[in-house]
């Protein structure tokens, strides 16, 4: 036996049992092998290592020489891989107990003998020995039963049967190997016996609650406090393909707020690969398979809608790219939510109930029609006020000023003046915000004078109000009549704003200031910004990262220190500066796209690597930053911007600093833009280093690689990445598949063609 020749110091025979056991005794890499099986189940919780594993076989003490306790105990002692039992409590029987009942029990799966199966299962538990399985243990097992169940015509599975597969998929599921749980539940699902899913589901859970790997409560979903929605998530270790079985069987019962319930709770995102898995199992079933496919449209828009900050971090996100599309089906998903047959969207709190089980965000209009209008999507706007007016929604103020903003921006005067009439009409009260869209469009459509009556109008109907001059909304306008009249140079009657704003309130704040000094800034007069900065401290008004960048910009032109000067500025400010603060300081600057705050920013840059700042130095997310900045639009010759990316990705190398996902996403693109050959050359290079860092590959790395080599024509290149694609198991879906399907069809037209 195995352990039982370790004991003795004798060499095991090779056996041709590499899923058995982890062989703690036999082996020198024992370290590493109880260190992967202790990331997949809760009994195992090795200590921290430092430097290389310690080997058992030494000059010190010779295994031969130590007794089979002396040996265990090591073992116990030095990896206390085992809680529930000390290695050093094995007995000969359990030993020997270990080292047959896994090929038994593997053979009596293959031969269909569940009597066997059971038998040998049930002495894994009777002497404890499941305590000591590890990832290659559970993945046989959980692996045997998915076989079994394969092999299984629907109706014939025993029930006596179905509990001893049960319990064996159960545990092999909270110890990390889903295959025999999910085929299980599939096996339920085929049979139409959904609640039998969900009974699986349910001990799921309590498995892992009794592993100590799933510690949050689980039942029905309460509210979040505010602090609650704004913390990171913990990874979930409830596997997606279990959690979707669960949904496929809600969807046959028909309750989509059961399924939500428990995908909120779970709080594990299903990726697309398992919904395509599911479509291909479910694919003699076209009903259950539609449902499946609209419940997991609502559960994606639903989870969004139940979670504020979430939503709005994500409306953000895709604004700034422009992804007018997904914003398109974000929202007609959720109004669909209102208006279906079986709604599960409640527009007020009073409407929450039975199916209606996610309540619509208080700021959903105003967002959407910023979002709509940002991205020049009219059409959506409109579409949206008719779905206020076909819903009975009295939109807020909030709304109002969100359509005022959004065609303000796009210089549309005419709108805004339409919009406020309608406010009008329907007796809407204007607040501070609504009249800085007005005068905003004003001032963008050049007609300064007419601007500023409105702002008197202001002035004179604001204290009717009862408002607070203090109101964050008032000093909002005033700073932006500030900026109107300082763009077109009026700096008398800016001037004495400013002193009615110090003597009357609002009173000025640091955006304030900052309107002056980028003003005075870009004329170059550095007497009367000097002035403004003298200004700060005495009204209590500290600096801030665009205080600090405007300064850098105007110091830049005349001072060969700008940044020790700005240095300075910031420690007097009670600012300490760092990495961060600095890297802010360089993004600032490269808003601004010119070449000469580009010098600016890379001039920066170099006296931190220098060292002239004290420790502050660049980082990972300061060339990063830089990277993606020179590499946005054409604002930079394309030589300079070469030129930077090959000083940056060679820096990054000295300093053994390693660049993340979006940094090879930045120099991927960079480098396949164009036909130069050194880009191709740079691209693969950059690719390599990526695979060797074992920086995760992700979708969107997958996708510029691959269109920028088609784009270049590179098919044989394109042809190794579609393949690595497959070996390094990406998740080919949306944009993804679409491109990869364009290049197979590419190539396979090109051999018909004989191209190749």
């Amino acid at each position: 036996m195995l352990l039982r020749t370790a004991s003795h110091g004798v060499t095991p025979a090779v056996l041709n049992l590499d899923f058995l056991i982890p062989r703690t005794i036999l082996y020198q890499n024992i370290s590493r092998t109880i260190h992967s099986a202790s990331q997949f189940h809760n009994h195992i919780h090795t200590r921290p290592h430092e430097g290389t594993p310690q080997r058992f076989a030494s000059s010190s003490s010779n295994p031969a020489t130590l007794s089979p306790g002396a040996v265990l105990n090591r073992l116990d002692d030095e990896l206390g891989i085992f809680d529930k039992q000390a290695l050093s409590s094995l007995t000969n029987a359990q030993v020997e107990a270990f080292n047959s009942v896994i090929p038994d029990l593997r053979v009596a799966f293959a031969q269909h003998d569940i009597p066997k199966v059971w038998e040998t299962w049930s002495l894994l538990r009777k002497r404890n020995l499941l305590a000591f399985f590890g990832p290659a243990q559970y993945d046989v097992c959980s692996r045997s039963v998915a076989g079994f169940c394969k092999r299984t015509l629907a109706g014939q599975l025993a029930e006596e049967n179905a509990r001893v597969l049960s319990d064996i998929a159960l545990v092999c599921a909270a110890g990390g190997s889903t295959a025999g749980l999910k085929a299980l539940m599939l096996f339920t699902i085929k049979e139409g016996k959904p609640r039998a899913t969900l009974e699986l589901y349910d001990l799921y859970l309590n498995h892992l609650q009794e592993k100590g790997v799933l510690t949050r409560k689980v039942g029905r979903l309460e509210a979040a406090s505010e602090e609650e929605e704004m913390a990171p998530l913990t990874p979930s270790p409830i596997r997606d393909e279990i959690l979707f079985a669960a949904i496929v069987a809600h969807a046959q019962l028909g309750s989509f707020a059961d399924a939500l319930q428990v995908y909120l709770l779970a709080g594990t995102r299903i990726a697309p690969t398992t919904l395509e898995d599911f479509n291909r199992i479910l694919h003699s079933n076209h009903t259950l398979r539609t449902t499946v496919n609209l419940y997991a449209r609502r559960l994606n828009t639903a989870a969004l809608l139940a979670c504020p900050p979430m939503l709005m971090k994500h409306l953000s996100n895709l604004t700034r790219d422009s992804a007018d599309m997904s914003l398109e089906r974000l929202y007609t998903t959720a109004i669909a939510g209102i208006r279906d047959a079986d709604p599960w969207v409640a527009l007020t709190p009073d409407q929450l109930g039975g199916e209606r089980v996610v309540l619509l965000p208080y700021f959903f209009w105003a967002s959407f029609l910023k979002c709509f209008l940002a991205c020049r999507r009219t059409d959506l706007a409109e579409r949206l006020w008719d779905d206020i007016l076909g819903l009975g929604v009295k939109p807020d103020l909030a709304t109002w000023n969100a359509s005022l903003d959004g065609y303000g921006n796009m210089r549309s005067l005419e709108a805004v003046l339409n919009l406020w009439e309608s406010m009008r009409i329907q007796n809407i009260k204007p607040d501070a915000l609504s009249y800085r869209a007005v005068i905003s469009a004003f001032f963008a459509a050049g007609k300064v004078d007419d601007a500023l009556q409105w702002f008197q109008t202001f002035e004179r109907e604001f204290p009717k109000t009862g408002a607070s001059l203090e109101d964050s909304g008032v000093l909002t306008l005033y700073n932006t009549v500030l900026q109107g009249l300082l763009f077109v140079s009026r700096e008398e009657e800016s001037h004495e704003l400013k002193k009615k704003m110090e003597t009357n309130g609002p009173k000025p704040d640091i955006a304030t200031y900052n309107t002056f000094l980028r003003y005075y800034g870009r004329k170059g007069d550095l007497k009367t910004m000097a002035q403004v900065l003298q200004q700060l401290e005495p009204a209590g008004v500290t600096a801030d990262v665009y205080t600090f960048s405007t300064l850098l910009s105007a110091m830049g032109k005349v001072r060969p220190d700008a940044g020790q000067i700005v240095i300075n500025f910031m420690t007097k400010q009670g600012v300490v500066p760092d990495t961060t603060t600095l890297t802010s300081v360089i993004n600032h600057q490269l808003r601004e796209c010119t070449p000469r705050n580009f010098k600016i920013a890379m001039d920066l840059l170099s006296n931190m690597e220098r060292g002239e700042f004290g420790d502050i130095q660049p980082s990972t997310i300061t060339y990063t930053s830089i990277l993606t900045a020179i590499n946005r639009g054409s604002w930079l010759e394309r030589q300079v911007v070469e030129e930077t990316n090959k000083r940056i990705w060679d820096t990054m190398q000295s300093k053994d600093l390693h660049p993340n996902r979006a940094t090879y996403n930045v120099l991927l693109r960079a480098a396949l833009k164009g036909d130069e050959p050194e880009g191709l050359e740079n691209a693969m290079k950059y690719y390599r280093d990526m695979l060797r860092q074992r920086v995760h590959v992700g979708t969107d790395t997958w996708y510029i690689l691959l269109k920028g080599l088609m784009d270049r024509e590179q098919w044989e290149v394109a042809g190794e990445v579609v393949r690595d694609m497959r070996q390094y198991k990406a998740t080919i879906t949306g944009s993804l598949r679409t491109l990869v399907d364009r290049f197979r069809a590419i190539v396979k037209r090109n051999e018909s063609r004989g191209a190749y």
